[in-house]
């Protein structure tokens, strides 16, 4: 049984910390894995309400997946730190952590929802594809690393 949750009491945090972490080492020593782990020890940061998120989902009540939203302006926001653990994948926890965050990016008033990528990740790829979003240039100047980039824009209904 898969449950999505919005992370807002400390354990809630701590799990989500816990898996970023875990995402971090998974990147191994990827040139962004040590952005990932500031991030990390910074949560909530940016992910907070009313303009943000961020979502816990547990697996048979397990800790299992994470992702973030953030406001890049009014009207834009980004999804960061989406991560599933390797022993919970295969069972639809990054679709469903993807279809609330973008459920409540429409109704928090955003008009579209970009994220990036890393070029290696096919299966991220695909999933966000087959959710409507389309590949678009660089958005980020700042992104150095071999990234892909995604839009998905809320205002039309799938």
């Amino acid at each position: 049984m898969i449950e999505i949750r919005t992370a807002e009491t400390s354990d809630e945090i701590e799990a989500v910390r816990f898996l970023v972490l875990a995402h971090a080492s998974s990147l191994r020593e990827h040139p962004g894995s040590e952005q990932v782990r500031v991030d990390a020890e910074n949560l909530p940061g940016p992910y907070i309400a009313p303009r943000g998120r961020l979502y816990l989902a547990r697996l048979d009540a397990m800790p299992a997946g994470c992702v973030a939203l953030r406001p890049i302006d009014g009207t834009i926001a980004e999804v960061k730190r989406m991560f599933v653990l390797t022993t919970a994948r295969r069972h639809g926890i990054a679709r469903a952590l993807m279809g609330q965050l973008i459920s409540d990016a429409r109704k928090m008033g955003y008009s579209r929802v970009r994220l990036g990528t890393l070029a290696e990740m096919e299966a991220a790829q695909n999933l966000y594809r087959e959710l409507g979003f389309v590949r678009i240039p660089r958005y980020r100047a700042d992104e150095k690393l071999d990234t892909v980039f995604f839009e998905l824009d809320l205002t039309r209904r799938p």
